[in-house]
């Protein structure tokens, strides 16, 4: 007499469970395709949500960081591994291949003097976009501008033309995106007096190599303005929520801007890294920093200071 063969189907849910986390995403869109007990196995937050943290680095999906993945259920997070999965091969196959194209008509804001665009990128989210303008290529004088990609809308414009007449007269050095909510973004920007800069470059321009060690030096001494904004995107209105001068001794040449909460990541020109709490007002500086091509290798020097009020 012939045993009966166990089949798949006759396992106990949590041991398919089991077997499917270990499975590809594409077995597993395989497997539920087969039967009913199998597609209702897959039809599980948990199955999901382990491949989602098993997803390796170049996999990593485009995940708002407002979106908490507790509020996600199955088809949620199932979406996502999908698109991040079929996205990253889509990318790094041979010929890559584009499955969406928006075309975004954006217009010079100020159009005396004429500007082009330095730098365009998506916010969080895909929806929204942050256009840089300037004068001339690599140089940091000009204004943000924020679209809505489906329609070309403009939502936000920084620093306001009826209120700020001359935009040369400040130095942007960088800036960053966060958003907190669907309809909520925060702006955070680092910039300088342009045309103090500009004076005191030229003037030591006529000096020996010594002396642009010391125009670098001098310059650790301007005053940095830090600013945070936050833009209803419903209301399309914008309010200034901090707004501070760093003090004497800090570098001046900040050239990535990272805003994440309530903390802003500068990156220096002159190995530095810059941490401030916008909401406590604490400051914390690394000096001396070498950098290793995925991590920070040497800390020699550390300070951590309060700006005052």
């Amino acid at each position: 007499m012939l045993s009966r063969q166990p089949k798949l189907v006759g396992l106990p849910a949590d041991v398919l469970l089991m077997i499917l986390a270990l499975c590809g995403v594409e077995d597993v869109l395989r497997v539920e395709m087969t039967c009913k007990v199998l597609r209702d196995v897959a039809a599980t937050r948990y199955l999901w949500l382990a491949h989602l943290r098993s997803l390796p680095n170049e996999c990593a999906p485009n995940f708002p960081p407002h979106v908490s993945i507790v509020s996600l259920d199955f088809i949620g997070l199932k979406s996502l591994v999908v698109r991040a999965v079929r996205g990253s091969r889509n990318w790094n196959s041979p010929s890559p291949k584009a499955t969406r194209e928006i075309k975004v008509i954006v217009n010079d804001p100020v159009r005396k003097p004429a500007r082009v665009v330095k730098k365009a990128s998506l916010v969080p989210g895909g929806d929204y976009l942050l256009v840089e303008w300037t004068t001339r290529p690599y140089v940091l004088d000009g204004y943000l501008q924020l679209l809505e990609v489906s329609n070309g809308e403009k939502i936000w414009l920084y620093p306001n033309p009826d209120s700020y007449s001359d935009s040369t007269s400040r130095k942007l050095w960088a800036y960053g995106v966060d958003r907190i909510a669907d309809n909520v973004l925060r702006v955070a920007t680092a910039e300088t007096n342009w045309k103090i800069y500009s004076e005191l470059s030229v003037f030591f321009f006529f000096f020996s190599f010594i002396s642009q060690i010391a125009l670098h030096r001098h310059l650790r001494f301007f005053r940095m303005a830090i600013k945070v904004f936050e833009i209803d995107l419903c209301e399309r209105r914008s309010k200034t929520i901090y707004d501070h001068q760093l003090g004497n001794g800090y570098l001046m040449e900040p050239y990535h801007l990272y805003l994440q909460g309530d903390h802003i990541v500068l990156v220096g020109y002159a190995k530095a890294l810059y941490f401030l709490n916008w909401k406590s007002s604490c400051f914390a500086e690394l000096t001396s920093v070498s950098f290793a091509p995925l991590a920070m290798s040497t800390v020699s020097h550390f300070q951590h200071r309060r700006m005052l009020p």
